[in-house]
């Protein structure tokens, strides 16, 4: 645990703030970093730190280079506080630091308190997190698979339906025409229109009429040179 020692001239108001920075390390947990600076003694002006392994420092330290740069920007001067600034340590680990002004009655900066989050553990829980919900943007086939299974072939079209209108959040009839081709092209590559009733149930779906549908159809269709891309159940119009 870090050396919780107080210059015996500490001002009162930074004096207050030490319970703070235990408390503040309690609550955060051990990737967190808390350091109160006292800016009357810059080459010594850490007066309190807990977690001090997160960048290898202890009371008594000086005053840090970036905290320096922060200090003497104009736009700084009047602020209370300047968040999630991404710094680094020595051997290199990302840190995102909080800095708090504290003044006095006058308004002058006496010191500020430093929050260093060390993100190396949250980082490499990101990475798998990320890895392991990775999906296809386009894969919208898979969110009805976790309904279980279709009993109707009309369930299977509204399911379809249901996973567009999720896509775009809204209803489909509520959608631009670009929007519309765009559900066209979705749909179309994942077989949609080889599904008895889907034209109609579409058309109605979109607030449009099943040649307008059709007519989408050979637009996105069109697009994409042609191609195979089957026989429509109801491309006969019936």
């Amino acid at each position: 645990m870090a050396e919780r020692k107080i210059a015996v001239t500490l001002h009162p108001i930074l004096a207050s703030y030490v319970p703070v920075i235990r408390g503040l390390a309690e609550a955060l947990g051990p990737d967190y970093e808390i350091v109160l600076h006292d800016t009357s003694v810059p080459e010594h002006s850490i007066v309190a730190i807990e977690h001090g392994y997160v960048t290898g420092r202890a009371v008594g330290g000086a005053v840090t280079d970036y905290a320096r740069f922060l200090l003497a920007r104009p736009e700084v001067s009047g602020s209370e506080y300047v968040a999630n600034s991404l710094t680094r340590t020595r051997d290199g680990r990302r840190i995102r630091t909080t800095t708090i002004f504290i003044r006095d009655e006058k308004g002058a900066a006496i010191g500020y308190l430093c929050i260093n989050f060390d993100m190396a553990r949250a980082e490499a829980l990101k990475a798998m997190a990320d890895h392991l919900t990775g999906v296809r943007d386009d894969s919208y086939s898979e969110v009805p698979r976790d309904e279980g299974p279709p009993g109707r072939m009309d369930e299977l079209v509204e399911r379809n339906l249901k996973v567009m209108r999720r896509r775009i959040g809204k209803p489909l009839r509520l959608s631009t025409r670009q929007e519309k081709l765009e559900v066209m092209r979705i749909l179309d590559r994942e077989g949609f229109f080889r599904l008895k009733g889907a034209v109609e149930t579409l058309a109605r779906e979109m607030g449009n009429t099943k040649y307008t549908v059709y007519s989408y159809l050979r637009d996105v269709r069109g697009e994409e040179g042609g191609g195979d891309h089957g026989n429509e159940s109801d491309s006969d119009g019936k």
